[in-house]
């Protein structure tokens, strides 16, 4: 039988027998100490099992942050990397249509004059509704 309240002492009917009053808030006592002590100690393993989780978690949230970071930047490096060649590429078009431009308005002066005095009416004509 495991040691408990009153363990020295023999007991009937759950009182102490042939016991000096003393003795037995002695003992008393000596529990209540040891029930403190086994207290503080279980309050402290289970504060180091929490730190210890809480750690843990700090981490794996840590670890997940810098892999969302690492995706994000790299997602980022990509889409600055397919403007600049959307936008080489765009550069590249208008200068090959401003090109085309340019030449159709030197071949044909007349009726490029034309197409413009036409769409100026047709603007204009738009503007007054």
């Amino acid at each position: 039988m495991a040691p408990g309240l009153f363990s020295g002492a023999k007991k009937r009917n759950g009182s102490l027998l042939d016991a000096p009053i003393e003795d037995q808030i002695s003992e008393i006592r000596d529990d209540i100490a040891s029930l403190a002590k086994l207290l503080s100690q279980r309050g402290a393993d289970a504060s180091k099992d929490v730190r210890s989780r809480a750690y843990e978690a700090s981490k794996d949230v840590r670890g997940r942050a810098h892999d969302a970071r690492d995706q994000a930047e790299a997602g980022l490096q990509d889409l600055l990397e397919n403007g600049e060649a959307l936008f080489a590429e765009l550069r590249s078009r208008y200068s090959v249509t401003e090109k085309q431009v340019r030449q159709t308005v030197r071949q044909h002066p007349v009726a490029t004059l034309g197409a413009a005095a036409a769409l100026g009416l047709l603007v204009a004509a738009l503007i007054r509704r």
